[in-house]
């Protein structure tokens, strides 16, 4: 990022301090997707995504005081928000739900029906293969490799060490191939049949 950007986000944090709204709105205007689309991935559900983002920017307003200058609001932003994430989570029960919703969200307009029949199974195949991960696996590998943090970043945001963001990437990551082997080993056999 650059210098001017980091100086315009210290002045809306400042000016956002002194109750302008509008302020506040530009500050995190330029994450509200980003954050939205990684809470429906920890979640699966649209709705529970919206809910979660509102209670997290409830929060976001309500300590950006403590925020501390010179450190990177973008992380401690997607801190805050993976943090409500996982207390909903919590609450709800439903660390063993996943992104059922995702399936549906391929554009169909001018796609190959082949295709989006293919790339609908893969995703509803990880989706499947996500079951077996930790909470933390889940969120590291949505960090890194959905929302495309880096090892330092995901360490900030989820408050711990570069090693382990690798440990836990490494983890799910190789959880994952291993799911995703079985079910389309299994599949192979199928046809073979």
């Amino acid at each position: 990022m650059g210098i001017s950007y980091m100086k315009r986000e210290e002045e809306l944090i400042e000016d956002a301090l002194q109750g302008n709204h509008i302020a506040f709105e530009q500050l995190l205007h330029p994450y509200r997707n980003g954050l939205l689309n990684m809470v429906y991935r920890m979640t699966g559900n649209p709705e529970d995504a919206k809910e979660i983002c509102q209670e997290a920017l409830i929060k976001i307003y309500r300590y950006l005081r403590s925020f501390k200058k010179g450190r990177s609001f973008k992380n401690w932003l997607y801190k805050t928000v993976v943090n409500t994430a996982r207390d909903f989570l919590k609450k709800q029960k439903r660390f063993d739900l996943l992104m059922e919703q995702q399936k549906n969200a391929a554009d169909c307009e001018k796609v190959n029906p082949e295709k989006h029949y293919l790339d609908a199974e893969i995703r509803e195949n990880i989706q499947k293969g996500l079951q077996w991960l930790t909470p933390t696996e889940r969120a590291v590998f949505y960090l890194r490799d959905g929302e495309g943090l880096s090892i330092k970043e995901a360490a900030s945001v989820l408050g711990c060490s570069s090693m382990g963001i690798r440990v836990h990437l490494s983890r799910a990551r190789n959880k994952l191939k291993l799911q995703l082997g079985e079910i389309y080993s299994f599949k192979k056999s199928e046809v073979i049949k």
